[in-house]
């Protein structure tokens, strides 16, 4: 896996123009999500994530990027609002755009999970190489899309092997200041059977609906989304259905920008996706082509998503 990446890395460079532009910090984004779970027991009952991402350098049409995310699950069972677990997730890439509507990238994430003022007994974390594409497709209905697959490098105690992602999201509904959008994810994940965690192959999936309000840059998402998740115990093996409730924010600078973190531990952090401007926004939900020169670096557009364990 890591030859294969390492080759990849090496072409997508080369395709980069000799004396191309360099840009530091073509994009910045931050984000917040909170969420109240249904139904509730004294290990899950909120879940909050805040997270902040950027693009570091870009030369060529190549940008390298970094994001950084911590996820908090909520009970009641010492206190009314009682922290137990801490995920960190920490991703660091290339990406690189194909054409004006899609992006390729080779990621490499790290997932860190914690409990919290509780023993903990053996580290539970795992990184994974691979690679992503993102595209959309403009029209009378938006569609934007992901996939992903990738191996892991390390897995300490969980034994994934294998992770294969994908997302679909619609607006369904578009208007000056508002959308309305349906969405549902997947995350196929292969593993290795060990004592601790006695179970095979899993299939995590969510669907989602909601508002999105954006200006400029900003954007104020509500949701109600329904999830089928594994692992959602960090040193056991466990799985529910629940309902979430809930809403994000997000702020977006710079260029597009259509990264996109794969599932996580219960919910996955809301990636931004640029659309450039206003003008630029509304030409993209006609159908028309996006606008070019500095127009396209004034405004974005939120692109929201839930993930899993």
């Amino acid at each position: 896996m890591t030859r294969i990446a390492t080759a990849v890395l090496v072409l997508t460079l080369a395709g980069a123009p000799a004396m191309a532009d360099t840009v530091l910090l073509p994009d910045l984004s931050v984000h917040l999500m909170a969420a109240h779970y249904a139904p509730v027991d004294t290990n899950f009952r909120w879940v909050g994530w805040i997270g902040a991402g950027a693009g570091l350098v870009e030369v060529g049409g190549v940008t390298a990027y970094f994001t950084a995310d911590v996820e908090t699950i909520i009970g009641n069972a010492r206190r009314t609002f009682d922290a137990n677990q801490a995920n960190y997730h920490l991703e660091a890439g290339l990406r690189r755009r194909l054409g004006e509507q899609h992006e390729a990238a080779i990621v490499f994430h790290h997932v860190s999970r914690h409990v919290v003022d509780r023993v903990k007994v053996e580290a539970v974390d795992w990184n994974i190489l691979g690679a992503r594409v993102t595209g959309r497709r403009p029209g009378r209905v938006p569609l934007s899309y992901t996939a992903g697959l990738g191996h892991t490098t390390l897995a300490s105690l969980v034994g994934y092997r294998w992770e294969a992602t994908g997302r679909l999201d619609a607006a369904i509904f578009t208007g000056e200041k508002a959308e309305a959008y349906v969405a549902g994810d997947a995350r196929f994940v292969t593993v290795e059977r060990s004592d601790a965690f006695p179970r095979g192959n899993f299939l995590d999936r969510s669907a989602e609906g909601g508002v999105r309000w954006r200006r400029g840059g900003r954007c104020l998402e509500t949701f109600a989304a329904w999830q089928r998740r594994n692992d959602v115990f960090i040193q056991r093996p466990g799985a529910w259905s629940r309902a979430l409730f809930g809403f994000r924010i997000l702020f977006n600078a710079g260029g597009y920008r259509a990264n996109y973190a794969p599932p996580h531990a219960h919910t996955r952090s809301p990636p931004s996706r640029s659309r450039r401007s206003d003008a630029g926004a509304q030409r993209w939900r006609a159908g028309a082509a996006p606008l070019s020169g500095g127009a396209q670096k004034s405004g974005a557009r939120c692109q929201l998503s839930l993930g899993s364990a």
